[in-house]
């Protein structure tokens, strides 16, 4: 029987995992998406090796790392789309989504409202 087990990861590699994704968030939020790869993993403190085993492509770390933002949009979105009035969900306070939006507001953008 050649059956797979299941994966888990070291502790150690589960440790280098927060770092990058805790690193990664932090430079897209102050400085964009056009961070390069090495720049995220200095940040993390581990070698470029160790993301790209992590993370292949820039968009499986942009994807992981914004993952929690994409989950908090798309439960204020449905929220608003099961909501009957339209009017009440407008004006509920969007305050979820303003601390996302803060890199935008940093870099000179200015949110619609």
């Amino acid at each position: 029987m050649t059956g797979r087990l299941p994966h888990t990861l070291r502790s150690d590699a589960r440790d280098n995992r927060g770092l990058i994704l805790d690193a990664a968030r932090a430079v897209f939020a102050a400085e964009g998406l056009n961070v390069p790869m090495r720049e995220i993993a200095r940040r993390a403190g581990v070698g470029p090796a160790t993301l790209y085993r992590h993370f292949p492509t820039k968009e499986t770390l942009v994807t992981e790392a914004l993952a929690g933002q994409m989950h908090a949009c798309r439960a204020i979105v449905d929220d608003g789309l099961a909501d009957p009035d339209p009017w009440h969900s407008r004006s509920r306070p969007s305050r979820p989504l303003r601390r996302p939006c803060r890199c935008r507001q940093r870099r000179g953008w200015r949110q619609r409202h």
